[in-house]
């Protein structure tokens, strides 16, 4: 049985990326993007509660902690869910073509792929407005790992959604591909000028 990809060692799944197998591929990428942004903004919430000198922030901080940590397992977990939506996928192609439930089952796993790449840009994109008060009141020699992780928070988002876009287009008559292109937009919605506002900010307390 293989190890999960959250169990490996960093050098194991770098080559295990590298290589001709279809996964880990991109969305599982974006989902660790992901995770270390959200693991960048936890840090600088470390390096900031408990200092006498960010005392008015602690509360605060103590709080999109707890939330930046929430999305940071979740992004793991999600890193061997795309997997498995794509294995899913790919098994359901497989199917004979005789087969009387083939299509059923392409339609069902292809709604499970978007869903899951959806997840990971939502995911992501909750990041930002918890990243930007740490950038503002957080321990100020650590605000250049807050822009790191925003920047990462961006870049998972947009990753991310390549799957959506690629898979939606298959979703033409299901009832759900609405609700999929309105998160899709919903995740998108902002994020530059979210991630601009914290480089801002960032940059002018460096």
């Amino acid at each position: 049985m293989s190890i999960p990809l959250r169990d490996q060692s960093v050098h194991a799944f770098l080559d295990q990326l590298a290589s001709a197998s279809p996964t880990p591929g991109g969305g599982s990428v974006a989902a660790l993007t992901g995770a270390l942004a959200a693991g960048l903004i936890s840090m600088v919430c470390h390096l900031t509660v408990g200092r006498p000198r960010y005392a008015a922030f602690e509360a605060e901080a103590q709080a999109i902690l707890a939330q930046t940590e929430a999305i940071r397992a979740r992004l793991t977990d999600l890193i061997q869910i795309d997997v498995a939506a794509y294995s899913t996928v790919a098994a359901a192609y497989k199917l004979p073509k005789e087969d009387s439930t083939r299509t059923a089952a392409i339609a069902a796993a292809m709604v499970v792929a978007t869903d899951v790449p959806l997840q990971i840009a939502e995911q992501a994109a909750a990041l930002l407005p918890l990243a930007l008060p740490v950038a503002q009141h957080g321990n100020r020699t650590a605000v250049g790992d807050v822009v790191a992780g925003a920047q990462l928070a961006v870049a998972c988002v947009h990753a991310a959604l390549i799957n959506v876009d690629a898979n939606v287009g298959l979703l033409a008559d299901h009832p759900g591909r609405d609700a999929f292109v309105a998160r899709q937009a919903a995740a998108r919605a902002g994020i530059e000028a979210q991630r601009d506002a914290i480089v801002a900010v960032a940059m002018g307390r460096l």
